[in-house]
């Protein structure tokens, strides 16, 4: 079972409403310092940039990128809109709103039509502004070419020429998502949420699925439509699997402490945004279990307690260890704080947060620039192993964090096939958020560490 599986299992478990990826697909090898020069500082999200977006159809004509059969011989593969139509989960995101479950959902919400309520059309199609909607715009092509590379009106023209470079397409409204910063920026932008658009946890009690976001595996779930070549190198940066994990995992860490800063939190309704807690230290429990125990960062919280999600701050303590170790103690301290906050005041929430929020600040800024060496790597999947078999992850969120994680370690390392079993397992055991058994998940990650140990 390879990755592919990973997204059956994943999204048949979060319902299937909200699928993984992002059109550019994933990438391997080292930065290049050329390449990740090419980004100017001033990058706006596609939707919140001004340029006019043209339209999928602008792009899919047999000479531009509709062929039937990737290029053999130019510097792209001219197949790339086939490749999303056919087989990128992406171009189907509109009509998920179309279905009689999403119908069901808007209706609890008392929102109309899915398919035209805004809450719903922000992520799952290009709901840019109609001014800005050139002659051809279709909402229904849903996430298509400009809700991941932006705007095309000052650049459609230019990014086929030689004598164009990317940077300067860039400065004319392309998004750059071969960059990692901005690459994990535009994934979170939906599949965690931003200031103006967010899955809350009424949503969610109407039947919205939970959210989750790995970056590279939602990379590698997604099907590639480009080529990383030598010309592709020349012109862009290219990442290993552990860069877009560690990094993936670090910027999603700090966009969840930047959301619990703002009015989500800080607000005088009668409960926080609910959607940044926990959701299984409430819907995993019953009222005749007594096995309550402190995770890692639960070690000041009380029981009964609602913890804040930390899926994956958990993951980036892991990664901090490896990436600048003298500074995990502190993360650790501060992130213990801010579980413990959950069940004071709201202004100590938001005070915990900014403090885990700047250092988790300083680790994205090493982990952008950082060159993952197989000795690193190897550490990494012994530590998140060694984790989770103390128990840490009796959590499910976290437990479907280290899955991913762990797998993607692995194929890094050039050890997947030998361990493919036990990673089947474990994305066996954690399909169904309500069958998930924590002693048969630990059991399996013992097991996994002892064929490490050989």
């Amino acid at each position: 079972m390879v990755r592919q599986a990973a997204l059956i299992l994943l999204c048949i478990g979060l319902g299937g409403l909200s699928l993984p990826g992002v059109a550019t697909g994933a990438t391997v090898g080292t930065a290049a310092a050329a390449g990740a020069s090419q980004v100017p500082a001033a990058v706006v999200l596609p939707a919140q940039g001004v340029n006019k977006h043209m339209g999928v159809t602008t792009c899919a004509s047999s000479v531009c990128h509709g062929a039937v059969m990737p290029s053999k011989t130019y510097d792209v593969l001219l197949n790339e809109y086939v490749t999303w139509s056919h087989d990128d989960a992406h171009s189907k995101a509109f009509n998920v709103l179309r279905s009689l479950k999403s119908r069901a959902i808007a209706a609890k919400l008392g929102i109309g039509d899915p398919a035209a309520a805004k809450e719903c059309l922000d992520c799952h199609t290009d709901n840019v502004p109609p001014a800005q909607r050139g002659e051809k715009f279709s909402l229904a092509d849903g996430i298509g070419c400009e809700a991941c590379h932006g705007g095309s009106e000052y650049w459609l023209a230019t990014h086929t020429s030689k004598r164009v470079t990317y940077r300067e397409n860039v400065a004319h409204g392309m998004y750059p998502t071969a960059d990692l910063r901005q690459r994990a920026e535009l994934c979170l932008s939906c599949h965690y949420g931003t200031a103006d658009k967010f899955a809350t946890h009424r949503m969610m009690a109407a039947g919205h699925p939970r959210l989750s976001f790995e970056m590279d595996t939602f990379l590698a779930l997604q099907p590639p439509h480009y080529r990383v070549d030598e010309d592709y190198k020349r012109r862009k940066p290219t990442y290993s699997s552990t860069q877009n994990w560690s990094y993936g995992q670090l910027a999603a860490a700090l966009r969840a402490m930047e959301t619990l800063q703002g009015p989500r939190v800080n607000n005088n309704a009668a409960f926080p945004e609910l959607a940044l807690f926990n959701c299984y230290g409430c819907h995993m429990s019953s009222m005749r279990r007594t096995d309550w125990s402190h995770r890692l960062l639960e070690s000041g919280a009380d029981p009964g307690s609602v913890p804040i999600s930390d899926g994956s701050l958990i993951m980036a303590w892991i990664i901090a260890r490896e990436l600048e170790p003298q500074s995990a103690p502190g993360l650790l301290r501060l992130s213990r704080s801010l579980l413990a906050a959950s069940a004071s005041d709201r202004s100590q929430i938001v005070t915990r947060s900014r403090e885990v929020g700047a250092s988790l600040r300083r680790l994205c800024d090493e982990a952008a620039g950082r060159t993952w060496k197989p000795a690193d790597e190897r550490q990494l999947l012994r530590t998140l192993v060694a984790v989770g078999t103390s128990g840490e992850f009796r959590d499910y969120v976290g437990a479907e964090q280290a899955v991913m994680g762990i797998d993607g370690l692995l194929i890094e390392l050039g050890l997947a096939n030998h361990f493919r079993k036990r990673i089947d397992e474990l994305y066996k055991l954690t399909q169904n958020d309500e069958a998930y058994a924590p002693e048969q998940f630990v059991a399996s990650l013992q097991q996994l560490q002892a064929e490490l140990d050989r």
